[in-house]
């Protein structure tokens, strides 16, 4: 746990009730870090309450809390309330995100708390199936629903044991040739370095690969795979249209885990756009394995 606690009195939540992801997770700490407190019967709907206090690291290009980090934040909720359903709230499975659909709803400002919370659908051997929303200051700014695999924790801790490589036996990842760096947003900035290159019909991007990109399994984390995605789908659709794009929809579905043996590749097409809306797909690979697969549906507005 956080030895000190964002104030976050003003809008009623008192986190030195609530705590973080156990066993340790590198990506959420580096981007939030997220809160949740379970508030019930795990199994019941609106009992695990999460929490991301916004800050200036979480902004976009326009001042407002970035589409990647509130993917981040509804993947967290829908591992956490689907998780917890899974194991009656013992923290005893280990959730893994299968598919994902969020639906931007309103745009989020840097200040008051993000919180989410939701309802399991359905728990099976294997899956566990949830929906929820997440508010700001009781404003919906986003809807989701979701699959995940679960697993007993003490088996996913065993296997990122086995397969996690060792930074200092790996070679340096660089951009290929043809990639330009480009200026990204707080929130793109702070998760790490990435390079672009123009498509005829979209862009394709790399981004190198970070130890604080993993999940606490040792894979790389869903909301990082799905951040660098929604900054492929904004930095295509920008360079493709010449306007300012803003994610209205975006869905994911995991094809495979990633590790920071390689850099993450992602080539994003824009198969039909109008004068305000465009719809747009890619898939991320790494060292040509598919680990994601996406879409997304973007609204136009011309640039400041």
């Amino acid at each position: 746990m956080p030895d000190t606690f964002p104030d976050l009195a003003s809008w009623g939540i008192d986190l030195s009730r609530y705590t973080v992801f156990v066993p340790p997770d590198p990506f959420e700490d580096h981007v939030g870090p997220f809160y949740f407190d379970l508030q019930g019967d795990a199994r019941a709907a609106g009992t695990v309450h999460c929490v991301l206090p916004t800050l200036a690291r979480h902004g976009n290009y326009m001042g407002g809390v970035h589409g990647g980090g509130i993917l981040t934040f509804a993947d967290y909720a829908l591992c956490l309330v689907a998780g917890r359903a899974a194991d009656g709230g013992t923290n005893s499975s280990f959730a893994m995100t299968v598919s994902i659909a969020v639906e931007f709803v309103n745009g989020a400002v840097i200040g008051p708390p993000l919180e989410a919370r939701g309802e399991p659908l359905q728990v099976t051997g294997r899956l566990a199936f949830a929906r929820g929303s997440i508010t700001q200051e009781g404003r919906t700014i986003a809807l989701w629903s979701g699959v995940c695999r679960h697993v007993a924790r003490a088996k996913a801790m065993a296997r990122k044991d086995e397969q996690a490589p060792s930074r200092n036996d790996l070679p340096p990842q660089v951009a290929p040739e043809g990639f330009e760096p480009f200026k990204a947003s707080a929130y793109s900035t702070h998760i790490g370095p990435a390079f672009v290159r123009k498509e005829t019909d979209g862009a394709s991007l790399v981004q190198p690969t970070l130890a604080r990109m993993c999940n606490s399994g040792g894979a790389l984390h869903g909301g990082y795979m799905m951040s660098f995605a929604d900054t492929a789908i904004t930095r295509a659709a920008a360079m493709t249209t010449d306007l300012a794009p803003t994610t209205v929809s975006f869905a994911a579905e995991f094809l495979a885990a990633g590790d920071i043996s390689a850099p993450l590749v992602t080539r994003v097409e824009v198969p039909k756009r109008g004068r305000s809306i465009a719809f747009l797909r890619g898939l991320l690979e790494q060292n040509g394995k598919a680990l994601l697969s996406y879409s997304a549906t973007v609204m136009l507005r011309p640039r400041a």
